[in-house]
């Protein structure tokens, strides 16, 4: 092999190391963008999970809060006047709703 194609071989080989160490660094700002996007992603599921069963919580409140409220028994207080004895009375007592207003 002639000198001046083995100079050529040996500059093309220097050319392509050069190339790969540019593309290895590109490669390497890629895994990180890539992890760091990886990371946040992880995060946001974290959150959305955390959020989910907060909901999930407050729905199960409601609906037993719900439940509650469509019992038809209840604790009533009382008021009232005797016009013939001219007593005023006042009263607490179980009380169960044939109809609701």
């Amino acid at each position: 092999m002639p000198l001046r194609d083995g100079r050529d071989t040996v500059e093309m080989m220097e050319s392509q190391a050069a190339e790969l160490r540019v593309i290895r660094r590109y490669v390497t700002s890629q895994d990180v963008a890539l992890d760091a996007i990886n990371a946040e992603i992880a995060a946001l599921e974290a959150a959305q999970a955390k959020e989910r069963a907060a909901w999930e919580s407050r729905v199960e409140n409601l609906q037993r809060s719900n439940k509650k409220l469509m019992s038809p028994w209840s604790i009533g207080a009382f008021a009232g006047y005797d016009a013939i004895h001219r007593e005023a009375c006042v009263g607490v007592g179980l009380v169960y709703s044939f109809w609701r207003f």
